[in-house]
């Protein structure tokens, strides 16, 4: 090991010591497991942990800004599937945590922190091009993957030839193939490996665990993901709503808690449907669907339903794919500009969900299990809703059944469903809903005492 400076004293060498000396981290069981891991030269180690379990801002943050500060000469790369991660998950924890290190003059920019006094760099991005690795070399190199199971195999390949001392690869699990995957099967012999479920979180509540499985079942692959840490086969798929949840909204809906009037609209191409959903708060208060193969005329109806229902053009939301860019723009030309919404765009969530699509129709399923939603006693709308299926792809991310799967099943395009997902999963009063999608980082963490650093870094709780 190079020689240490003087501002730490021999009881903090170590990794794990450190970050609770240092920058004041308290560290569980399997945090501490893991950093001691990566104190020796030549250590290789691979964590796959449950969704929320904090590796990012306790594990990997520490791990860089330690190899930074107690090796002259050093290089820490940290790298991911996708720069956002980088960018806004680890390198705020890494930039608060640096502030807790008094007089070795670190200079730190957005993703990037160098150490003059001891010649010592950290570096993060994110990229699809192997090319990028060629340039880092050092004595002392150490190269942090975060999000790893969506990290091409050219750049393991690439880590490789870097010739890196200190490897730390982590990642919630995704799908059962690429490197990652290999990591902890045929390539086990290579690292040393820890899963972490959220039951060796104490942070993650356990009511909020019993709400997952409760939503999904034990057995579901997105529990055993999410939950358990294990990897998904990514042939798996389930229902993304029961017939059983939908009727209880049915039977036995909740409170009504209005809000102003919010649209979906579904444009039809050939013999489907137009389809006009309004929600207000959490009641689907109007479902219209209708055939009509003339364009003009299907614009026309949209506009005098919309004024029956008092709808505003910044409250309705449509589908731009396909029909829906020509509608959109007769609707934009007759003087209602609604927003547009591209299913296949990136989600707000893009480590858990492919696309846009994927994404809305997950929140509107958990609302419809947890029994929030007022739903209208609509048979086609319910044989829509509980039929369509869901899977992981080969990332881990949540993917649709796709329209031309359902069609080869015997199924009718999802019209009046994506209508209500778009009704439900978007609108100007969505922060209303936000609280029944997903948790939030307060009930999660809710009576915990937990260092000041997890709240620059929350979103790396919640994602990974």
């Amino acid at each position: 090991m190079a020689e240490k400076k003087d501002n730490f004293d021999e009881s903090i060498v170590h990794l794990d010591r450190f970050a609770e000396e240092i920058f004041g981290l308290k560290l569980y069981p399997w945090q501490r497991k893991v950093l001691q891991g990566l104190d020796k030269p030549g250590s290789r180690v691979a964590l796959k942990a449950a969704n929320g379990s904090g590796k990012t801002a306790m594990v990997a943050a520490p791990s860089a800004l330690w190899h930074s500060l107690m090796f002259p000469d050093s290089v820490c790369v940290t790298t991911s599937g996708v720069y956002r991660q980088v960018k806004e998950q680890l390198w705020p924890t890494i930039r608060t945590l640096s502030q807790k290190v008094d007089g070795l003059g670190v200079e730190i920019n957005q993703t990037d922190l160098r150490v003059p006094a001891l010649n010592s760099r950290i570096v993060g991005f994110s990229t699809d091009d192997p090319g990028r690795f060629e340039g880092f070399h050092a004595e002392n190199l150490m190269i942090i993957i975060d999000e790893a199971k969506s990290v091409k195999d050219a750049i393991y390949q690439a880590v490789e030839r870097c010739q890196p001392n200190r490897i730390l690869v982590m990642s919630s699990p995704g799908g059962n193939s690429g490197e990652f995957y290999r990591i902890f099967s045929r390539h086990s012999d290579l690292y040393s490996t820890h899963t972490v479920t959220s039951f060796d979180c104490p942070h993650i509540q356990q009511s909020w665990i019993d709400s997952q499985i409760k939503r999904w079942g034990e057995d579901h692959p997105l529990i055993r993901s999410m939950i358990y840490g294990e990897f998904m086969a990514t042939s798996d798929e389930s229902l993304l709503v029961s017939y059983d949840a939908y009727q209880k909204c049915l039977q036995s809906p909740p409170a009504f808690e209005k809000t102003v009037p919010v649209a979906g609209v579904d444009f039809a191409a050939g013999s489907d449907e137009n389809v006009l959903c309004v929600r207000e708060g959490n009641k689907i208060t109007k479902l219209l669907s209708w055939v009509d193969k003339n364009t003009m005329a299907a614009v026309s109806k949209f506009v005098i339903e919309f004024r029956k229902a008092g709808l505003e053009p910044e409250n309705i939301y449509c589908d731009e794919g396909g029909l829906g860019r020509p509608m959109a723009d007769a609707l934009s030309e007759a003087g209602w500009d609604v927003n547009r919404v591209n299913f296949g765009a990136r989600a707000r969530d893009p480590e858990s969900f492919v696309n846009r699509s994927a994404e809305m129709w997950y929140e509107t399923a958990r609302l419809i299990e947890r029994g929030e939603l007022i739903l209208p006693d609509d048979e086609v709308l319910m044989a829509q809703m509980t039929s369509r299926r869901a899977r992981a792809n080969k990332a881990g991310k949540l993917e649709l059944e796709a329209k031309g799967e359902m069609k080869a099943r015997g199924l009718s395009s999802p019209d009046r469903a994506d209508a209500l997902c778009l009704a439900v999963a978007m609108g100007a009063d969505h922060d209303y809903l936000e609280e029944y999608v997903r948790p939030s980082i307060e009930e999660m963490f809710d009576g915990v005492e937990i260092p000041d650093v997890i709240s620059h870094a929350d979103k790396g709780f919640h994602c990974g």
